[in-house]
């Protein structure tokens, strides 16, 4: 009985019930990750009448993406020296006490404090669960095992902001982290139970901290330029910005002269991971834009409200979802590069669409743009995805993604930071002077208050602005287009290395 046992866990692929129960842990978890993005969304405001500190608000937002941005890098080096198990654990682990330790939270300055104590453990979740799913699948399986993970995403982002509703308006805010113990004590006690490692040979490679020390100086200060750059004079976003520069420079100078690297050369060396990168940081950003600033379209040109918008985002995201679980269970048979330029061209076209969108017409077009920009990230996704697990060995894997997700993460805030920026810019070339377009036009009250000249004056000039963050992402979107025509012919879904 033993013998079978040990031969086990001696494999990366696991036996099929085990395989099973452990890819559920990940997706789990992955879940439980991805609706902490979009569940507090509609609790924040209950949350700063009853802790105060509105002038902190965004940084419940940013000290979450700031330091599981930070660290992510970080928990791919871990995992391939100490193995995906334990640091999963800990990763998952440190989620939960942050997540218990913001539903305990007296005041903003706390509850900031405690969502970065959740982002730390938070920005190992998603990697790992890839990763893991990565090891226990066979290849031709990966795929469809991805295209469950893409789909956990697009589920996430229409069920996070309905759940919490539910919270605030039942058992109160608390619970919307909260939740996040029960959904992540089973996910852990999954993963103890049955997930089986081969063992290790030879001793652990120690950890660079002094590298790891500059990679989140560095990275710390470039984020929290992005996160803040609205908030910072000039002199102090230059300052941060140099900061992180000079620290970067300083950890890529390291890299090259220590015998196991936080981040192997040999990765960044391959026109794949670079692809996937590129392509990741430019979805990243895109993906980010299109969440923030179609719900402005929605209810500042059109007049909607912000059930509308939810149903325009909620279009994008089911057919995010559509694409990639339609697509998932062929995709092992097709080699990487026609699918991707296929899923770049629909994201293209869709973008596209949204420069013919204008202030008179109703919401079908926006929906079928956004049908098109949903499948055409969805597919962009996946596919780069699985191309990251399987273009690489096992002993790398954990880095390779964390990579990637790192990427996706910088994408995010530079895309805050470059359409913020190009809508700002917009409004105050048409109307200098003129102050709060946007909420003038998006609050029911103030909208119904305003004269018919004066409104269809401030429509114009609202929709003229967001015409120049769609110009943005159609740039961004051929962007990843080209990046598609970069990466190696010969390369197949589905394989490894």
């Amino acid at each position: 009985m033993s013998q079978p046992m040990s031969a086990a866990a001696d494999t990366p692929i696991a036996p099929a019930r085990r395989r099973e129960l452990v890819i559920a842990a990940m997706l789990i978890s992955t879940f439980m990750a991805a609706v902490e993005v979009t569940v507090i969304s509609t609790a924040m405001p209950t949350i700063v009448a009853e802790l105060g500190g509105f002038s902190l608000f965004s940084w419940a937002f940013g000290a979450y993406l700031l330091t599981q941005a930070v660290v992510t890098p970080l928990y791919g080096r871990l995992a391939d020296s100490y193995g995906r198990k334990r640091v999963y654990l800990a990763s998952a682990g440190l989620f939960l006490v942050g997540s218990l330790l913001c539903g305990c939270a007296w005041s903003m300055g706390s509850l900031i404090l405690f969502r970065a104590v959740q982002g730390i453990g938070g920005g190992g979740l998603v990697p790992l669960a890839t990763t893991i799913i990565g090891d226990v699948s066979e290849p031709a399986y990966r795929p469809r095992m991805m295209g469950y993970v893409s789909g956990i995403w697009g589920i996430s982002a229409i069920l996070g902001p309905l759940l919490g509703a539910f919270f605030v308006n039942s058992l109160g805010w608390p619970f919307v982290f909260w939740i996040n113990l029960p959904i992540g004590v089973v996910a852990m006690a999954m993963v103890a139970r049955f997930l089986h490692e081969p063992p290790r040979v030879g001793r652990h490679e120690p950890i660079d901290l002094p590298g790891a020390g500059l990679l989140i100086v560095g990275i710390g200060a470039v984020m929290l330029a992005l996160v803040q750059i609205e908030a910072l004079t000039p002199g102090e976003l230059i300052g941060l910005i140099a900061l992180g520069a000079a620290t970067l420079l300083g950890f890529a100078w390291r890299e090259r002269r220590v015998p196991d690297p936080l981040l192997p050369a040999h990765l960044l060396r391959r026109p794949m991971i670079l692809a996937a990168n590129a392509s990741a940081v430019l979805c990243g950003s895109l993906l980010l834009g299109m969440s923030a600033f179609l719900p402005t379209w929605v209810q500042g040109v059109v007049g909607g409200d912000a059930l509308w918008s939810g149903i325009v985002l909620g279009v994008l995201c089911v057919c995010w979802t559509t694409a990639t679980m339609t697509l998932s269970r062929r995709l092992a048979r097709l080699s990487f590069r026609p699918v991707a330029i296929l899923g770049s061209i629909v994201l293209v076209a869709g973008n596209a669409g949204l420069l013919t969108v204008a202030a008179g017409q109703g919401l079908l077009w926006l929906c079928l743009c956004c049908v098109a920009m949903g499948a055409g990230l969805g597919v962009n996704s996946l596919v780069f995805t699985v191309a990251v697990q399987s273009s690489v060995a096992r002993a790398d894997r954990g880095r390779a993604m964390a990579l990637f997700y790192f990427s996706r993460l910088i994408g995010q805030a530079l895309g805050a930071a470059a359409f913020g920026g190009m809508l700002n810019r917009g409004l105050a070339l048409a109307a200098p002077g003129t102050h709060d377009i946007v909420r003038n036009l998006v609050d029911d009250a103030q909208r119904a208050a305003l004269a018919s000249p004066e409104l269809n004056r401030l429509v114009d000039i609202l929709a003229g602005a967001l015409h120049s963050v769609f110009i943005l992402a159609g740039i961004i979107a051929v962007g990843a287009l080209i990046v598609t025509f970069f990466v190696p012919r010969q390369e197949q879904l589905g394989q490894e290395e």
